[in-house]
């Protein structure tokens, strides 16, 4: 016998933010991947910002952790408050393993602006994301 149970998920993304969502996760894994010299290094960000790549790992897991986690959130109907608090969180912690705790780490204030960076960044997406990309999931026993 099948029992019927609400469905967690209250919203569903449009195909258009989906899209465009996994095309940001996949370009902050290719800034991801530029750490090491080949394919996903740029000379114009090198050019840009010299220290980049040697920051890029606190940016990209800042940012996929935040987004990646934030946009099953939204499907839940998590509210905006929820999300600010979230990142005010995730970017404490970063700034204070880097500034505060050396444990299996070196102090480096700008792993924590990268990290934050991705984090904020993360926060901008979501918060897009919450006002145009969502539409009301269909109640499941109509």
């Amino acid at each position: 016998m099948r029992k019927d149970t609400a469905s967690p998920l209250r919203f569903q993304p449009r195909l258009a933010a989906t899209a465009f969502h996994l095309l940001l996760l996949a370009a902050v894994l290719a800034l991801f991947a530029g750490r090491k010299p080949g394919l996903f290094r740029s000379q114009a960000i090198l050019d840009l910002l010299p220290g980049f790549y040697s920051h890029v790992s606190n940016f990209a897991l800042s940012y996929l952790f935040f987004a990646g986690v934030g946009f099953a959130w939204l499907m839940t109907g998590v509210r905006v408050h929820a999300l600010v608090l979230a990142a005010l969180v995730l970017g404490g912690v970063n700034v204070a393993y880097e500034l505060l705790l050396p444990l299996l780490n070196t102090r480096d204030p700008m792993d924590a602006v990268h990290g934050v960076a991705g984090t904020l960044l993360g926060l901008a997406w979501l918060l897009i994301l919450r006002r145009f990309g969502l539409r009301r999931a269909p109640d499941p026993g109509t």
